[in-house]
């Protein structure tokens, strides 16, 4: 309390309220868990009008609501902004503009980013987030599970299917602001290779997009496996650190904030390899840095660095680490693009 001597309460109350928010800052996330996986949002959207708490109890996958309880959770949900009353009397509940993101069926859903994110078996790791301050490369992830988060996702195909689709609801949303915010770029691209691009989400909309483009999907055996059949796009299984297709751009979206800069720049020279050194480029979709931002995502960007260092040993970067990264890889320079997403494009060039 010695720090507040001289304070007026208010200021200590403000301080400590600010601590107990951080401190159960996980409710936030597992209350919206629990509403998602029991299908809250879709059944009042699905009820075409306000509906009330003994009606939506009644259409729960559940049985026996308590009725108190279900209560709690929905006023929790209010305080939140994701549910408002329509009727304050009967406590009629009805949807805010942001629980669009959170139905199942909706193009922009967020639900699989929820349920992947929230997941049981990545809890461990933040709990083991001071192992990974040690400088022996060995990464919270690993110390909590015994293994890499690769070599768990490969031998977990259940919490695999999690991840994945987590990975492709966050895709879905990245891949329109990326298309629609980079036009020029893609229509002077004549072939793309997609490395480390999952079930295809992003090369499908890119070959969707710009039909000329001649596109390439390439990743792991096991993904390639479990990707999307289109008979406009060529699937390659390999491993990035070794080989990769030729084409005229290489994409790495969402990929090196995996890595260190040791091997995000091993990577970088496999694409070097790739591409033509006339017309060539790699096109880079990850987060940049503003430490002094007020951007109304810079706090989320600094979080997705958090588990960057938590899970995968990796980093988010600013604009001056990415220079100094492709200039290590042997380019000549790159060029940043800002999109409406949390990532931007960083376009790389021989």
């Amino acid at each position: 309390m010695a720090a507040f001597q001289g304070k007026n309460e208010s200021v200590d109350i403000n301080a400590q309220a600010h601590v107990w928010k951080i401190i159960y800052g996980f409710a936030d996330s597992l209350v919206l868990r629990c509403a998602v996986e029991l299908g809250i949002f879709d059944i009042i959207d699905n009820n075409n009008q306000p509906i009330t708490l003994a009606d939506l109890a009644s259409k729960l996958p559940i049985s026996n609501v308590n009725l108190d309880n279900l209560y709690r959770i929905l006023r929790y949900l209010v305080k939140m902004e994701i549910l408002s009353y329509a009727d304050a009397d009967v406590k009629k509940y009805t949807l805010e503009p942001i629980a669009t993101l959170l139905l199942r069926n909706e193009k922009r859903s967020m639900v699989p980013m929820v349920l992947g994110m929230t997941q049981k078996d990545f809890m461990p790791s933040w709990h083991s987030m001071k192992d990974g301050l040690n400088d022996n490369g060995v990464t919270a992830f690993e110390k909590a599970m015994g293994m890499t988060i690769w070599e768990y996702l490969e031998g977990h195909p259940d919490q695999s299917q999690l991840f994945n689709e987590g990975m492709a609801g966050e895709t879905r949303l990245l891949t329109s602001a990326l298309i629609s915010g980079s036009k020029d770029m893609f229509q002077n691209i004549d072939s793309v290779v997609d490395v480390g691009g999952g079930n295809g989400t992003t090369i499908k909309a890119i070959s969707d997009a710009f039909p000329h483009i001649k596109c390439t999907l390439f990743d792991l055996p096991y993904v390639i496996a479990n990707s999307y059949d289109h008979p406009n796009i060529e699937r390659i299984a390999g491993d990035m650190f070794k080989h990769m297709p030729s084409a005229q751009a290489i994409l790495l979206k969402l990929i090196l904030h995996d890595w260190n800069d040791e091997d995000s720049i091993k990577i970088l020279k496999q694409c070097r390899k790739s591409i033509p050194k006339d017309g060539g480029k790699v096109i880079i979709v990850d987060v940049a840095l503003d430490e002094d931002s007020d951007h109304e995502l810079s706090s989320t960007r600094l979080i997705l660095d958090i588990d960057m260092l938590v899970n995968t040993g990796g980093k988010e970067r600013t604009k001056e680490d990415w220079e100094k990264l492709v200039k290590c890889a042997g380019f000549s320079g790159c060029k940043i693009r800002h999109i409406a997403a949390i990532q931007s494009v960083i376009e790389v060039f021989p």
